[in-house]
């Protein structure tokens, strides 16, 4: 859950919360992702459904999962 909705849950401000983030006091473990602060573990899979038709875009596609340590398959099972 992302720091505002967290914060939503135990009561304390979100100014309070962003402090404790930066001083590395946050009860909880957070870490960033992209501009949001993420309160708790990490996610450790993700799905990402592309339809997509050009082997280049496949290709891309593949290339990109693989950077992100996606594991990366076509809807025939191949990358």
């Amino acid at each position: 859950m992302n720091l505002k909705e967290q914060v939503a849950v135990t009561g304390v401000s979100y100014v309070t919360a962003r402090r404790q983030y930066a001083a590395g006091t946050l009860p909880v473990p957070a870490y960033r992702l992209g501009r949001l602060i993420m309160a708790g573990e990490p996610l450790t899979g993700a799905v990402v459904r592309a339809r997509i038709s050009l082997d280049r875009q496949v290709t891309r596609a593949t290339v990109w999962a693989t950077g992100q340590h996606l594991a990366a398959a076509t809807e025939g099972g191949q990358a």
